[in-house]
């Protein structure tokens, strides 16, 4: 009499369709990563105006008496009598600074914190992703320290941030 062997070929559980996105030690497969960041770049879309507004209107009145002081002093201005570009970079610097304090308690659906960015050369701020303890002093005027630029006009390395 012949006996055969019974032999399960898949994951102890796996229903058929159902993907996987975690390995057994927790850290995500390539699809959990892409879903991941299809997830993140969905809730950006939704959320980038809603909480770049409400973030500018909490930080107003800090963010008005700054330009004041740039706007008041005469050698921000260069001899077109237009504000030179390290005077704008300081300006979006502490925009972003001031924006990012009032921020500091929103998260992506990934955990990842809600950070803003200057604008190089061209006033205004970006909206980032970034971990939590990610110091924002290694992303000045739009420039990691290696010297690598890291966003172009409006798309931000969400990644490295």
């Amino acid at each position: 009499m012949n006996q055969q062997e019974l032999s399960h070929h898949g994951i102890l559980g796996q229903r058929w369709g159902v993907r996987r996105y975690q390995n057994e030690d927790g850290t995500l497969t390539a699809a959990g990563r892409k879903r991941l960041a299809k997830e993140e770049n969905k809730w950006i879309k939704k959320n980038t105006e809603k909480v770049t507004n409400y973030a500018a209107k909490q930080a107003s009145q800090e963010i008005n008496q700054y330009a004041k002081e740039l706007l008041g002093d005469k050698s921000n201005y260069n001899k077109n009598g237009k504000l030179n570009a390290s005077t704008i970079n300081a300006f979006n610097r502490r925009a972003a600074e001031l924006m990012t304090k009032q921020v500091s308690d929103i998260t992506s659906p990934s955990g990842k914190v809600v950070k803003f960015v200057a604008k190089r050369s061209e006033l205004g701020v970006y909206m980032a992703l970034a971990d939590a303890g990610y110091d924002m002093s290694k992303l000045k005027n739009g420039v990691w320290s290696s010297g690598r630029v890291a966003y172009k006009q409006t798309v931000l390395d969400k990644a490295e941030v």
